[in-house]
């Protein structure tokens, strides 16, 4: 296989998937290997239950569990009831619509814009939403979607909510069917993506072209 090109690594990745799907064992990967940030659209919400959770009196072992462990859909007494992933659901989608729609999205695009500017690079390993896709597309990224079994292509059920629901696969530079029995193949395919997309982008340079088009258009529209 070509060598991955580091200089030619995509600026930002974006990976969408359904839950249980291996988004966040694909991030770790890049973030260990080829050191990505991991920023997260739910990171805001996430600290936002954690804060309630402390005026809640709950421990911060505990708080963890409810907020990224084994207790997200563990009713909480201190929260009327509701579960972690309800809280945030009701956070990420309703409560934001009574602020702005892009609400979560222009708080991203500040910590990414923090990050690019200190010379990093990011992936996001939780997209779920278009407008999202949409208003990142901008920084010219590496798009990725990862499946596991069908789930991912079963009718919607209308009871599912908005943030739950999968993208078509159609939208994504690659698809990662995540149907492999240890990490490390689905990380080899995702070196093997990333070899494709540095080797295209350093043929298009190779030729006079600019590679980063869409990164130079997002710094022109924040000038």
């Amino acid at each position: 296989m070509t060598a991955i090109i580091l200089p030619f690594l995509p600026k930002l990745i974006l990976v969408h998937g359904l839950k249980e799907s291996g988004k966040s064992t694909l991030a770790d990967h890049l973030c260990s290997t080829y050191h990505y940030t991991r920023v997260k659209m739910a990171g805001p919400l996430k600290n936002m239950l954690r804060s309630l959770l402390r005026d809640g009196g709950v421990d911060e072992p505990l708080i963890e569990r409810y907020v990224e462990g084994d207790l997200k859909e563990v009713p909480i007494p201190q929260m009327s009831g509701r579960t972690s992933r309800q809280l945030m659901q009701t956070l990420g989608d309703e409560w934001r619509r009574m602020q702005a729609v892009d609400f979560w999205i222009d708080i991203a695009d500040g910590k990414l814009n923090q990050i690019f500017a200190e010379g990093g690079r990011v992936v996001i390993d939780d997209i779920r939403y278009v407008n999202e896709f949409c208003r990142f597309s901008v920084y010219n990224p590496l798009t990725l979607v990862t499946t596991r079994g069908d789930r991912h292509f079963a009718p919607i059920d209308p009871n599912t909510h908005p943030g739950e629901r999968g993208l078509p696969v159609s939208m994504f530079h690659a698809h990662l069917a995540n149907d492999f029995e240890t990490k490390q193949e689905l990380w080899d395919v995702a070196d093997g993506v990333l070899t494709a997309w540095t080797s295209y982008r350093s043929s298009l340079a190779s030729v006079g072209a600019a590679p980063d088009q869409g990164a130079q258009r997002a710094d022109r529209l924040a000038a």
